[in-house]
């Protein structure tokens, strides 16, 4: 295990969403040959022609825009669809490593009367899985989980971070586990740690 958290950096190196009209989770992560959903919640029920998706990725070191989806899209890369109104989702059947990169939904609202019509939007990042990484960090927490009980304790955390590096001060140690028990709740699950694995570079 030493070897493996020894590659976590001392340091930790959603920005208030709630208060918008369309909302995106943070980061989405998907799997290389399986296909991915990105859904998007708005506060107001949208239409499919109101809704267009762009991504942001890197090609050949040069960041390339594009829209993958709605009327002005030169090859639609994925299925849009609305769920209960106001749930947008975009469905990509076909992606790999080079679909990485920030995804962004577009919503314009309709006007009424003469107004003139308001334009929300919300980005993610897409983060294309390594599946040999995400072997490696379950392994990880199935030795620290020692009991099996699919769960990891704060201070069992804190140990196997101090194990990994000694050196670590509690200061830091304290805002890595506050990093990785998202929910405050005092134990860290599989997805909870995988999640703050990626987040310090693993």
């Amino acid at each position: 295990m030493g070897s493996l958290l020894a590659t976590i950096c001392p340091c930790i190196c959603g920005d208030g969403l709630l208060g918008r009209p369309v909302r995106l989770p943070k980061e989405t992560f998907a799997v290389p040959g399986t296909a991915v959903e990105i859904v998007a919640t708005c506060k107001y029920d949208v239409k499919e022609e109101q809704v267009v998706w762009s991504r942001v990725t890197l090609v050949k070191g040069k960041e390339k825009e594009e829209i993958i989806s709605g009327p002005d899209a030169k090859k639609k890369m994925g299925k849009v669809s609305i769920e209960e109104g106001d749930k947008i989702k975009l469905t990509i059947q076909k992606f790999g490593p080079k679909d990485s990169g920030q995804y962004t939904v577009t919503v314009t609202k309709e006007a009424e009367g003469d107004a003139t019509p308001e334009v929300d939007t919300a980005t993610t990042e897409l983060v294309v899985e390594d599946p040999k990484r995400e072997k490696k960090i379950k392994a990880m927490f199935q030795e620290i989980d020692e009991d099996g009980s699919g769960e990891i304790t704060n201070e069992e955390l804190k140990a196997a971070l101090l194990k990994a590096n000694p050196s670590l001060e509690d200061g830091d140690v304290d805002q890595m586990i506050k990093e990785s028990d998202e929910n405050g709740d005092g134990v860290v699950e599989y997805h909870e740690f995988s999640s703050f694995m990626k987040k310090v570079g693993l």
